[in-house]
């Protein structure tokens, strides 16, 4: 039996579709900047594609919270 370590996560990447990009986009570079993330959006032929990239927990928190700042933009 491999005993391995946890993977680390230091990149979160989630693709939105809704109608407020703009919004959404603030929201999560606001509170990238207040936690020492990089927020890189790619717009797509619909929608756009945004990932966060930091420190580990910082990203988790993220993945944890996605489903709220998408609440909040629509």
């Amino acid at each position: 039996m491999l005993d391995r370590a946890p993977a680390m996560i230091t990149s979160y990447e989630f693709t939105y579709l809704g109608p407020r990009l703009t919004r959404l986009q603030d929201t999560v570079t606001a509170w990238c900047t207040a936690n020492d993330c990089a927020l890189l959006v790619t717009a797509l032929l619909q929608g756009a594609r945004l990932r966060i990239t930091g420190p580990e927990e910082a990203v988790r928190d993220a993945i944890r919270t996605v489903r709220v700042w998408i609440r909040n933009a629509a």
